[in-house]
């Protein structure tokens, strides 16, 4: 138990926080936005637990437009 506080009372002194950076790093690096992830419920295979499948609305729509190439080939 006493160990486990030592080892708690150091990680926490030696921990950088946001407020101890110069302002002039945090500034310099524009952190590029991540993609939104949409997650879509997958066709029902019998299970139980429903299938999920997450992806960007890019990647949706690239999926799509195979689909619709391999449909309007198969014809």
């Amino acid at each position: 138990m006493l160990t486990l506080m030592i080892s708690l009372a150091l990680s926490a002194a030696t921990a950088e926080s946001p407020a101890t950076q110069p302002a002039t790093e945090t500034a310099a690096k524009p952190e590029k936005a991540k993609p939104k992830l949409i997650c879509r419920r997958l066709a029902d295979t019998g299970s139980r637990l429903p299938e999920r499948e997450c992806r960007t609305q890019e990647d949706w729509n690239r999926q799509a437009d195979s689909i619709n190439k391999r449909l309007n080939n198969a014809k």
